[in-house]
């Protein structure tokens, strides 16, 4: 039994019929997807995702999944890396990847001639660059969780600016909090992992479709197509738990049994799933230390056209990364589509739309001046408050491993100890963790369930 159908559940439940097992996959929602979904705006008729979801060429875990699916050639990756930086005065950077370079030297050449830092900040980032590139993340581990990126980059000479200009490009929309909130090892895992290791590392895709569109009949197909079963709009109410073994899945109208469960929900909510017993064993409480971060996406529909790049990104400015939609997914004029993506969202999350509107609109007005003329036709605000959970110190310490006290209860999701942020990749990375421990606990002598 799965319990969830986010990237975690799916992933586990399409591993798992890969290899001969019986799937039952519980979601409470009527489609698949976690909280990478999309939904119809009742007002434009448009299909309007929940947040601007990307996933970088480093990502493999992620895009094996699509493949799996037989949906990767629904979404784009950059063959080079590209990402415009345009900052408050309207000073275009280009940050890129140079042909024929190996990593990371192929960043070189626009790193050398970014306009929005000087020459002294430039010769401090690149020897801070050299001392990430030479850290061992896992040997100093514990001393870099004790302190903030931030931290560690003003150790290593970075100006307040670099920090703002340079380093928050990367670690704000890949570990969804600033330099100054996040640890030093996953900020340094974004740059080495994300950045630095391979030519293609930091390539950006994204979805032509809705992200629900993308992921949901698709998955649900793969599963039922390989012998398994999806029960949509079915919550599971509790994990029946027998002589130190789980036995069923109580779903408020029937138990179901099983031999083995995967549960892929968030840390919050898998307490109210357990016994009271084992919810208060001090393996699952040490999660309870995990806090979550917001996003925020702003959603305008212009009458013409007001953007020429698929995406930019944004310097001294609340708007971050603007996405060109209409560009993105193919969608016909004459009107044009945008939509800002607000990472580490905690000043604005908790504003109104009207107050986020008078913000906004004269923001990208700055960016874009044909907004100026360009008549507002829609404008939407879609906040996730509980988007990602935090990289802050200490906070690796409470992520549970797939492998629990209960033989045959098995946890997947992006904040399980996967090595990586709160990502796609990471929550992919989680369900076949924890495919691997489903299949130990079958073959240490469980028979074969009905329904796993």
């Amino acid at each position: 039994m799965v319990i969830g159908g986010g990237l975690s559940g799916l992933s586990a439940a399409c591993s798992l019929v890969d290899q001969g097992v019986s799937v039952t996959l519980l979601e409470k929602r009527p489609f698949l997807g976690g909280r990478a979904y999309s939904f119809t705006d009742t007002e434009t008729g448009q299909n309007v995702d929940n947040g601007q979801h990307v996933y970088l060429g480093c990502c493999n875990a992620y895009t094996g999944f699509l493949k799996q699916l037989g949906v990767f050639e629904r979404t784009t990756l950059q063959r080079r890396l590209r990402i415009p930086v345009v900052d408050s005065a309207g000073k275009v950077g280009i940050f890129s990847g140079a042909p024929l370079l190996p990593a990371p030297l192929h960043l070189l050449p626009s790193f050398l001639t970014f306009p929005h830092l000087g020459l002294r900040d430039k010769i401090r980032a690149a020897s801070a660059m050299l001392s990430i590139m030479r850290t061992d993340r896992e040997k100093h581990r514990d001393a870099l969780e004790a302190q903030t990126f931030g931290a560690w980059l003003e150790h290593h000479g970075q100006s307040e600016r670099s920090r703002a200009v340079l380093w928050d490009l990367i670690t704000l929309p890949v570990l969804n909090d600033s330099v100054n909130d996040v640890s030093a090892y996953m900020g340094i895992m974004a740059f080495q992992d994300g950045l630095l290791r391979g030519r293609n590392s930091a390539n950006i895709g994204y979805s032509h479709v809705g992200l629900t569109e993308l992921i949901s009949d698709a998955a649900k197909d793969y599963i039922t197509q390989r012998g398994g079963q999806v029960l949509s709009n079915r919550t599971a109410t509790g994990i029946i738990v027998e002589n130190s073994r789980v036995t069923g899945v109580d779903t408020g109208v029937e138990i179901i049994p099983t031999a083995a469960v995967v549960s892929a929900v968030p840390w919050d909510a898998l307490p109210k799933l357990l016994p009271a017993e084992l919810a208060a064993d001090p393996f699952f409480t040490q999660s309870n230390g995990l806090e979550w971060a917001p996003i925020v996406g702003i959603h305008v529909w212009y009458d013409c056209p007001v953007m020429e790049e698929e995406f930019l990104a944004t310097l001294d400015s609340p708007v971050q990364w603007v996405f060109n939609k209409s560009r993105i997914q193919g969608l016909p004029g004459p009107g044009q589509y945008l939509c800002v993506s607000i990472s580490g969202a905690w000043e604005h999350a908790p504003m109104a739309k009207d107050a986020l509107r008078a913000i906004f609109l004269p923001e990208l007005e700055r960016f874009f001046p044909k907004a100026a003329s360009a008549t507002v036709q829609q404008f939407i605000v879609v906040k996730q408050l509980a988007a990602t959970f935090r990289c802050t110190p200490g906070a690796q310490v409470h992520r549970l491993p797939q492998r629990t006290p209960v033989d045959n209860l098995v946890l997947a999701g992006d904040w399980t100890q996967t090595g990586w942020p709160a990502t796609m990749e990471s929550a992919v990375r989680s369900g076949l963790l924890a495919t691997a421990e489903v299949i130990r606990a079958l073959d240490a002598g469980q028979p074969e369930p009905a329904s796993s």
